[in-house]
């Protein structure tokens, strides 16, 4: 896609950049989008009904970080507002990939995340099967 257009996906979440976000020029800093892309997962399973404390309580699951390619197009600076997008990507029994893009309010891309979520038991923090309730539930 180009650098002007992108589906931001299933969900969004909306954020502004502060200060803290940022470098000493006023650039965001390249892991402050992994914490947006990351607020945005936390808010896109709250609104389909799964808070990060039910899927480890009712299910005894968590989903771990198991790989994460981002690409940068543009910067982001102070006083931004950037929209971050997640969208089901794949799915397999104890991962599912989403695709997290961050476009600025208005259009123009930011940046590309696709991560890989591992689904582990809150027991052993080994991979666990996704139950086939949470699977229907976040199946695009």
């Amino acid at each position: 896609m180009s650098g002007s257009e992108h589906r931001l996906g299933a969900y969004q979440h909306r954020v502004r950049v502060y200060y803290e976000d940022t470098d000493a020029a006023g650039v965001v800093y390249h892991t402050s989008y992994l914490r947006y892309m990351d607020r945005a997962r936390t808010e896109w399973l709250r609104s389909q009904g799964w808070s990060v404390a039910r899927l480890a309580t009712e299910l005894g699951l968590l989903f771990v970080v198991g790989e994460v390619k981002v690409r940068y197009r543009i910067p982001a600076h102070h006083d931004d507002e950037l929209d971050v997008g997640v969208r089901v990507e794949s799915m397999r029994p104890a991962s599912l990939t989403v695709d997290q893009p961050v476009v600025r309010v208005g259009g123009t891309v930011i940046c590309e995340g696709s991560i890989r979520l591992v689904a582990v038991g809150t027991d052993s923090f080994r991979p666990k099967p996704i139950p086939v309730t949470l699977l229907r539930a976040l199946d695009p």
